[in-house]
C-alpha cells in the first residue's frame, strides 16, 4: 500500500503538467483574441459619436441657411398678409433648427471625456464653439427683430454682418473640432496597429515557449522514467549474473521505494543463502525470476515472478509489486498521453474553427472594402456634380449682376427722360404764357386798328364836309382806313394762329404730363425691378455660398471615404496577420499532438495485462466522451462571439455624413 500511495506522486505531477500546458495554451489564446477584439473596437465607441455630432451640426447649419434664405426673401417682398405669414413661418423653422444645434452642443460638451489628449484642449474647443454659437444667436435676434418690424433685407446690413460673422466662426470652430477628432482617430489606429504587432510577436514567442516547454517536459518525463527503469534493470541484470550488488537510490519517488524494498530483499537473500540446497533452490528461483525479468526487459509486463516460501519469495513479491506499480504508472502515463493527444486535437480543432472564422471575417472585410470603394466613387461623383452646380451658381450670379447693372442704367435713362420731359413741359407752359402775351398785344393792335378805322371814317366825313379842300385829306383817310382794315385782318389772322398754337401747346402739355406720369411709373417699375434683382443677387450669393459649403462637405465626405477604405485595408491586414498567427498556433498544436503520439508509441513497447489494458481503454473512452460536448459547444457559443459579422460593426460606427 505504501508503494501505491507513493506512486500517486508521478501520476499527479504528469497530470498537473499536462493540465497546466493545456490551461496555458487556452488562456493565451483566449486572452490574445480578447485583447485583439478589444483593441480593434477601442476607438469606435469613443470618437465616432463625436464625429457624427460635428456632421449633424453642419447638416443643421445648412438646413437653417435654407430657411434663412426664404426668411430674407419674404422679408423683402412687402407687408402683405400672406408674405408676413411665410416670413414668420420660415423664421420659426430657422430658430427651431438653431435650437437643435444648441441641444447638440450641450450633448457634445457633456460627454466624450476621452476624446482628446488633454482636458485643456477639449475645453478650449468646446468654449470656442459655444461662444461662436452665442454670438451668432445674438446677431440673429437683432436681425430677426429688424426684419419682423418691417425693414427690408437691404436696410439691415449691419445686423446681417454680425450674424454672418458669428455663423462663420461657428462653422470654423466645428471644422476645427472635426479635425482634432480625425487626428485622434488616426493616432488610435496607429496605436492599435503597433499593439497588434506587439501582440503578434508575444503570441508567437509564447507559442514557441509552450511548444518548447511541452517538448522539454516530455523528454524530461521520458528520461526520468527510462533512467529509473535502467537502474532497476541494471540491478536485475547483476542478480542474473550472480552479483548481489544493491541498487543505488538516487530519487525520492516510487522508484526509490521499489529500490529500497529490492535492496532489503537482497540483504535478506544475502543473509539466508547459506547452504548448497538453498543456493540451488535460490538459483532455480533466480533463473525463473530472471526469465520473468528478461521478458519484462523486452517490454512484456504481463508475467509475474513465482512467489516461493523461501527468502527469495520476498524478492519475487517485491518484484511483482514493482511490476504492478510500474504497470499502473505506464497505464497512467498512457492515459495522460492520450489526454494530451486528445486535448491537442481538441485545441487543433479550435484553432481550425478560429482560422475558418478569420477567413470568413477576411471575406466580409473584402466585401466592406468593395462597398467602401463604391462609396468613395459615389462621393467623387457628388463632388463633381457640386462643382458643376457651383459653376452654374457663379454664371447665374454674373448674369444677375449684369442684369442689375443694365436695370440701373435703364433707371438712370428713365430719370433723364423724366427730367427732360419736365423741362420741355415747363418750356411749353412758358411758350403758352408768351402766346397769351402775343394775343394780348394782337388784341391791342386790333383795338388800335378799329379806332383808326373809326378815325378814318370821321376824317372822311369831315373831308366831305370840306368839299374840294378836303378831297386830298379824303384820299389819305381812305388809305388810312384801308391800312386799318388790313391791320384788323392781320390781327384776326394772328389771333387765329395764336389760338391754334395755344391749342396745340395745351395738347402737347397734356401729352407731356401724361408722358411724365408714364415715365415716373416706369421709373418706379425699374426701381422695383432693381430691388428684385438685388434680392435675387443676394439669394444667388447665398445659394452660391451654400453650394460652396456643400462642395466642401462633399470633399470632406470623399476624404472620410478614402480614410475608411484605408482603415478597412488595415483591418484586412490585421485579419490576415491573425489568420497567420492562428495557422502558427495550429502548427504548434500539431507538433504537440506529434509529441503525444511519439510518447504513445514509446509506451506501446510495453505489454500490459488484459485488465490493465481494458482499464486504459476505458479511461481513454471516458476522456473522449468528456471531450465530445466541448467540441460541440465551442463553435456555437464561443466562435460566433469572437468572429462577429464585420458588416454589422461597420453599420454601427458609420458616421452620418450630410448629403
Amino acid at each position: 500500500m505504501a508503494i501505491k500511495t507513493q506512486g500517486l506522486k508521478i501520476r499527479t505531477k504528469l497530470l498537473a503538467m499536462v493540465l497546466l500546458l493545456i490551461l496555458v495554451a487556452l488562456s493565451v489564446g483566449a486572452a490574445t483574441f480578447y485583447l485583439l477584439n478589444m483593441k480593434m473596437d477601442e476607438h469606435k465607441p469613443q470618437l465616432v459619436p463625436a464625429l457624427e455630432t460635428t456632421y449633424s451640426i453642419d447638416s443643421l447649419i445648412a438646413k437653417a441657411r435654407l430657411f434663412e434664405k426664404e426668411f430674407l426673401f419674404y422679408s423683402s417682398l412687402g407687408k402683405k398678409k400672406e408674405y408676413k405669414e411665410k416670413q414668420i413661418s420660415y423664421h420659426q423653422q430657422m430658430l427651431a433648427t438653431y435650437n437643435n444645434i444648441g441641444g447638440l452642443l450641450k450633448d457634445f460638451s457633456a460627454g466624450g471625456s476621452n476624446q482628446f489628449s488633454t482636458m485643456e484642449k477639449r475645453n478650449q474647443l468646446s468654449n470656442n464653439i459655444r461662444l461662436s454659437f452665442n454670438g451668432m444667436m445674438n446677431g440673429l435676434r437683432g436681425l430677426s427683430k429688424e426684419l419682423l418690424d418691417g425693414k427690408s433685407a437691404l436696410q439691415v446690413d449691419a445686423q446681417y454682418a454680425v450674424y454672418q460673422k458669428g455663423l462663420n466662426e461657428l462653422t470654423s470652430s466645428v471644422a476645427e473640432m472635426r479635425r482634432h477628432i480625425n487626428q485622434a482617430l488616426d493616432a488610435q489606429q496607429e496605436a492599435s496597429a503597433a499593439f497588434e504587432k506587439n501582440i503578434q510577436n508575444i503570441l508567437i514567442g509564447v507559442a514557441v515557449g509552450i511548444l518548447v516547454l511541452a517538448v522539454i517536459a516530455g523528454i524530461f518525463v521520458s528520461r526520468r522514467i527510462s533512467s529509473q527503469l535502467n537502474i532497476l534493470m541494471g540491478g536485475l541484470e547483476n542478480i542474473k549474473q550472480g552479483n548481489l550488488k544493491e541498487i543505488p537510490v538516487t530519487s525520492k519517488d516510487e522508484f526509490a521505494e521499489i529500490a529500497k524494498t529490492f535492496n532489503q530483499s537482497l540483504d535478506s537473500v544475502k543473509s539466508f543463502v547459506r547452504s548448497d540446497e538453498e543456493r540451488q533452490a535460490s538459483e532455480e528461483n533466480v533463473i525463473n525470476f530472471l526469465e520473468v525479468v528478461s521478458e519484462a526487459s523486452e517490454g512484456d509486463l504481463t508475467l509475474r515472478a513465482p512467489v516461493t516460501e523461501d527468502a527469495f519469495g520476498t524478492i519475487a513479491d517485491s518484484y511483482n509489486l514493482m511490476i504492478e506499480s510500474l504497470a499502473a504508472l505506464l497505464t497512467d502515463t498512457t492515459i495522460n498521453a492520450e489526454e494530451v493527444g486528445e486535448e491537442s486535437r481538441h485545441l487543433l480543432e479550435i484553432f481550425q474553427n478560429m482560422k475558418d472564422g478569420a477567413d470568413n471575417q477576411l471575406q466580409h472585410v473584402s466585401s466592406a472594402i468593395d462597398a467602401a470603394e463604391e462609396t468613395a466613387g459615389s462621393a467623387k461623383q457628388i463632388a463633381q456634380k457640386t462643382s458643376l452646380a457651383q459653376q452654374a451658381a457663379t454664371s447665374v450670379e454674373e448674369a444677375t449682376n449684369l442684369g442689375n447693372e443694365r436695370v440701373n442704367r435703364n433707371i438712370e435713362g428713365m430719370q433723364l427722360i423724366r427730367v427732360t420731359v419736365q423741362v420741355i413741359n415747363k418750356k411749353m407752359k412758358s411758350l403758352s404764357e408768351r402766346l397769351l402775351e402775343i394775343g394780348t398785344i394782337s388784341q391791342l393792335i386790333s383795338d388800335v386798328a378799329t379806332r383808326t378805322t373809326i378815325l378814318a371814317m370821321n376824317a372822311s366825313i369831315e373831308a366831305s364836309r370840306a368839299g374840294e379842300q378836303g378831297r386830298g385829306f379824303l384820299v389819305i383817310s381812305d388809305e388810312i382806313k384801308r391800312l386799318a382794315d388790313e391791320a384788323s385782318e392781320a390781327t384776326r389772322q394772328i389771333g387765329g394762329i395764336i389760338k391754334a398754337i395755344q391749342s396745340e401747346a395745351n395738347e402737347v402739355t397734356l401729352a407731356l404730363e401724361e408722358e411724365t406720369t408714364t415715365v415716373e411709373e416706369q421709373t418706379k417699375i425699374a426701381q422695383d425691378t432693381g430691388e428684385a434683382l438685388a434680392a435675387i443677387n443676394q439669394a444667388t450669393t447665398e445659394s452660391k455660398q451654400v453650394v460652396t459649403e456643400i462642395t466642401n462637405l462633399s470633399q470632406e465626405q470623399q476624404r472620410i471615404s478614402d480614410d475608411m477604405v484605408a482603415t478597412i485595408h488595415k483591418m484586412s491586414e490585421i485579419t490576415a496577420s491573425t489568420s497567420a498567427m492562428i495557422t502558427t498556433s495550429s502548427q504548434i498544436s500539431e507538433g504537440l499532438n506529434g509529441v503525444s503520439e511519439s510518447l504513445l508509441q514509446s509506451l506501446g513497447q510495453f505489454r500490459l495485462s488484459a485488465d490493465e489494458e481494458e482499464m486504459a481503454y476505458d479511461a481513454v473512452a471516458e476522456i473522449e466522451t468528456v471531450a465530445e460536448p466541448q467540441e460541440k459547444e465551442i463553435p456555437a457559443d464561443v466562435m460566433d462571439q469572437i468572429f462577429a459579422d464585420p458588416e454589422e460593426e461597420e453599420e454601427s460606427i458609420s458616421p452620418e455624413v450630410p448629403a
